[in-house]
């Protein structure tokens, strides 16, 4: 189906958040993805935004020699293209574990946005974390901050890698604190989602450091 593009808000390293409107409703789950095509061209990206809202709504990396999003970055409100889907199977699933762990780097934050809130409202008596490292721009903050606050069972994690003299919180990579903020498997289950280093270094540390089982870890690849 065509969209037409809402607003762009730009960020760091040519980062960017996009909203959509379709024209037609486009019925999804939480942590699925679409393929958006342009010019020939066509590439999965995570949707950002909630089941029934009026918006689809995406955060993009930009790849400076990418195909698409370089061209995606330049165009503005009012242009259209199309999309297509939706896809995927990152949904957060019910499962025995008492904890849920959400692992995000960078862009990959993106996912969980709508997934968080999904779990938030299927499991009130689980735990939910949020582990989320980046370089320099904390995507989402206020919302995970009001989330934290409506949520007593909602906790939030973030680490700056290139911290700027106001950043007064943990410094480096998410994956150096992943022993000290989980400590162990018991009870848990984990999504992941971000560069692909950051994915594998991740199952790494979990499966062990952390003696999970791979029916503990779901990933999404990027």
């Amino acid at each position: 189906m065509k969209v037409t593009i809402q607003s762009i808000e730009r960020f760091q390293e040519d980062n960017f958040f996009m909203k959509v409107k379709p024209e037609r409703k486009l019925c999804f789950k939480a942590g699925q993805f679409v393929m958006i095509k342009f010019n020939g061209v066509e590439k999965p990206f995570s949707i950002v935004s909630f089941p029934g809202e009026q918006t689809i709504d995406f955060l993009i990396s930009t790849h400076p020699n990418g195909a698409l999003t370089p061209k995606l970055l330049k165009m503005k409100p009012g242009e259209k293209f199309e999309i297509e889907g939706p896809y995927g199977f990152f949904n957060v699933k019910e499962t025995k574990a008492k904890e849920i762990i959400f692992i995000a780097a960078g862009t990959g934050i993106a996912p969980f946005r709508s997934m968080v809130m999904d779990a938030l409202q299927k499991f009130p008596k689980k735990k939910i974390k949020l582990m989320f490292g980046f370089r320099y721009d904390l995507y989402f903050e206020k919302y995970w901050k009001e989330l934290e606050s409506s949520y007593k069972n909602f906790s939030l994690f973030f680490c700056c890698s290139k911290p700027g003299k106001n950043w007064k919180g943990k410094e480096g990579r998410v994956t150096a604190f992943l022993e000290e903020e989980i400590k162990n498997a018991k009870d848990k289950e984990v999504y992941i989602c971000g560069p692909p280093p950051m994915v594998m270094d991740t199952r790494t540390i979990l499966l062990e450091k952390l003696s999970f089982k791979k029916e503990q870890i779901r990933t999404e690849k990027w």
